[in-house]
């Protein structure tokens, strides 16, 4: 299977939708069903009921919002931990998926800064998995405060992690770690798998890799 880098994703991603007229909002689904199959597997090793969402504001966030969606319609309880306010929100797709998320009142916290997140230590420290939806493949450059500090405290939980596409903070083109970044226990990668998950700082950050069908056709892939 080939990888390739972030330039590349983004663009088989637009011409999935403007070319073969696929929403994005379809993508997301897919992405976050086949995200939710993963963390099912995941949380069988484990007792307890409870996860943690810490969500992007970007596609990557809506991802790991629809993953949410779908582990609370298998009875587990959620919680997403929003970094950043909701009306910062521009895309659509994630827009359309938080409002689903309050609908079926799963609790939604925005967090600012470390600080603000450490008010639900208690709440966070008794989940049984942790997905990591911050950045996605979308990142370019170095992680910056506040979220720095976030990505360390996820980290010192030693709690199984699942992040969505790959680990927030790890490079998706050269696999590099600038500041740090989520140490994943597993990653699901969507549709092909991104060139940063094999290279340098990345055997220590994605865990077990899996790549997840998302309906792209095989004609862009």
């Amino acid at each position: 299977m080939k990888k390739v880098t972030r330039e590349e994703m983004t663009e088989i991603d637009r011409r999935a939708i403007e070319e073969y007229k696929i929403p994005s909002l379809i993508l997301m689904e897919n992405a976050g069903k086949c995200a939710a199959g993963v963390a099912l597997k995941m949380l069988k090793k484990q007792k307890g009921k409870k996860v943690s969402l810490f969500s992007g504001k970007g596609n990557n966030g809506g991802d790991g919002m629809v993953t949410a969606r779908h582990l609370m319609n298998k009875g587990y309880e959620v919680i997403c931990y929003l970094l950043g306010k909701k009306e910062e929100i521009v895309s659509e797709p994630v827009k359309r998926n938080l409002k689903i998320l309050e609908k079926m009142k799963i609790a939604i916290r925005e967090i600012s800064d470390l600080d603000s997140l450490l008010k639900f230590r208690r709440e966070i420290e008794n989940s049984r998995l942790l997905l990591d939806a911050i950045f996605g493949i979308g990142l370019a450059g170095k992680v910056r405060s506040p979220y720095c500090e976030i990505i360390d405290y996820i980290n010192s939980l030693r709690k199984p992690v699942l992040s969505l596409d790959i680990p927030s903070g790890l490079d998706a083109n050269t696999g590099i770690v600038s500041v740090t970044a989520i140490v994943a226990t597993r990653t699901v990668t969507f549709a092909l798998p991104k060139k940063g998950l094999f290279l340098n700082d990345s055997p220590k950050y994605s865990g077990k890799i899996t790549v997840a069908e998302i309906s792209i056709p095989k004609q862009l892939l």
